[in-house]
């Protein structure tokens, strides 16, 4: 899946959630919009941060794994 309309645009901050009412991503960029990704319960979320300048991925971070409030002890 491909959001075009959030091609070129300036990437303010990062938010996500995992709270029982709301499950999700937001990407806020610098001219005030954002996308918005809802999330159902019930997932695992993981998150590298990665080099591509030399066409093959070279991961710089990454985070251990968020689960959703549904599968924490």
């Amino acid at each position: 899946m491909k959001f075009s309309q959030v091609k070129g645009k300036t990437l303010e901050e990062v938010d996500f959630s995992s709270r029982a009412e709301d499950h999700s991503i937001t990407l806020v960029f610098q001219d005030q919009t954002a996308l918005r990704l809802d999330l159902e319960p019930g997932f695992t979320m993981f998150a590298d941060y990665e080099d591509r300048k030399t066409g093959d991925v070279r991961v710089i971070r990454r985070w251990t794994g968020v689960r959703s409030w549904m599968f924490r002890e």
